[in-house]
């Protein structure tokens, strides 16, 4: 079976961001709290964008680096969210058409919660493995622009966020390793959005629950990798990162259940193994099925060059739930140059927002929604933002909808 992997990667992470503390000062929020979630800022959506324009967004800067028959060669587009805009239309229809992929090319859009972006990455994985073109590719988008949720436990650590993954046979960042995987799904309510505009969160639960997934589905893994050890067979981990404490806690769990190991231990392996996967979430917060891909980014972005090969664990974790421990191997000597997809400089170049912009903002978004039937937002806050920013590359933005219908348009003045 021939190798297949991550190719090329990018990003699309927002125009304007706030800074966590900020939110707890204005909240009135426990700063005791603010140290667990170790975050420093998350991304803030604008009025005028929404999924479609977060995807679409993501992909051009890896899709305008590939020639055109490699474009043409996309015969696979999958898109994990949990921000749908129809009950029946994916997606990814929309996002298909705006980036201008061929025609001969099967789409569709995974919803399991966070989990996601990385069941959509594994579907492609499996797609590439057994197509008949060994110059096939396929295009995995996580992205989500959840709705704001001011006012509730979850506002300080949700953001919004899409990463696009180029899937195929020449996988230069990272070599998928064929069934090498493990699952853990049940039954639990920790999360529920029961409608367009109903967001129902048990925090508690759900770190339990994520926690239960970790240890069982990294068990799973072990039931199938015969003689796994958890710290000696990765090199580096990725965990799902709603914020950066919910690893670090996951983490030490998950090391404590495997045998007696000293606090002091715990914390050099998080540094070790953990933290660069930890950094661009710190920035951006839970964008839930970009999140784990997100995760992914920093490690790439971060990781030191090495002789040999390496391997990366993965763990995804999905609300409801449903969760996986996979693995994938960084080829020897990478980076042989230098990686950078360009994230670090896209949150270095978006716009801080004070509360109050950043509150009416929350309010002008408070009427994009799946379902609405019509919706003008007004263009010249991303205009005003995207200036702030400084000058560089076209944007896709919503322009409003009409009757169901969504329409978009091309905004200048991006940092690239």
């Amino acid at each position: 079976m021939r190798q297949v992997g991550i190719e090329d990667v990018s990003a699309y992470l927002g125009l304007a961001c706030i800074k966590v503390d900020d939110v707890f000062l204005a909240r009135g929020l426990d700063p005791a709290r603010m140290a667990n979630l170790m975050m420093a800022q998350k991304t803030v959506a604008l009025p005028c964008e929404d999924v479609v324009s977060y995807a679409v967004n993501a992909a051009r800067p890896l899709l305008r680096r590939l020639s055109g028959q490699t474009r043409d060669s996309i015969e696979l587009l999958v898109v994990g969210t949990e921000s749908g805009l129809d009950l029946s239309k994916a997606a990814a229809t929309w996002i298909h058409g705006l980036l201008g992929l061929p025609r001969t090319c099967r789409l569709f859009e995974v919803k399991q919660a966070c989990y996601a972006g990385v069941a959509a990455l594994q579907l492609a994985v499996a797609q590439m493995s057994a197509s008949g073109d060994e110059n096939a590719k396929a295009l995995v988008i996580g992205c989500d622009v959840p709705r704001l949720a001011c006012g509730t436990t979850a506002e300080p650590s949700q953001g919004a966020g899409a990463v696009a993954v180029l899937v195929g046979s020449a996988p230069v960042l990272a070599v998928a390793e064929p069934g090498a995987a493990g699952y853990c799904s049940f039954d639990v309510t920790d999360v529920r959005r029961p409608t367009a505009v109903d967001h129902i969160w048990d925090p508690d639960l759900s770190l339990m629950s994520y926690v239960e997934c970790l240890k069982t589905s990294y068990a799973d893994y072990v039931r199938r990798r015969p003689g796994t050890d958890f710290l000696s067979s990765f090199d580096h981990l990725v965990f799902h990162t709603p914020f950066p404490g919910a690893v670090r806690g996951a983490h030490r769990s998950l090391l404590r259940s495997l045998g007696p190991i000293s606090p002091a231990a715990v914390s050099e392996d998080f540094t070790r193994r953990l933290e660069d996967s930890t950094r661009y979430p710190a920035h951006v917060g839970n964008a839930y099925a970009a999140t784990t891909l997100l995760a992914l980014v920093s490690l790439l972005d971060h990781v030191k060059a090495d002789s040999r090969e390496r391997r990366i664990g993965v763990f995804s974790y999905g609300s409801g739930c449903s969760s996986e421990f996979c693995s994938y191997l960084l080829p020897a000597a990478y980076p042989r140059q230098p990686a950078d997809s360009g994230v670090a400089a896209m949150l270095d170049a978006r716009v801080t927002l004070d509360i109050d912009a950043y509150d009416e903002l929350a309010l002008a978004c408070d009427g994009l929604f799946a379902g609405v039937a019509d919706y003008k937002p007004d263009l010249g806050v991303a205009l005003r933002i995207a200036a702030a920013a400084g000058a560089g590359r076209d944007l896709l933005m919503l322009e409003g909808i009409e009757g169901h219908e969504r329409h978009y348009i091309e905004i200048t003045g991006v940092p690239a």
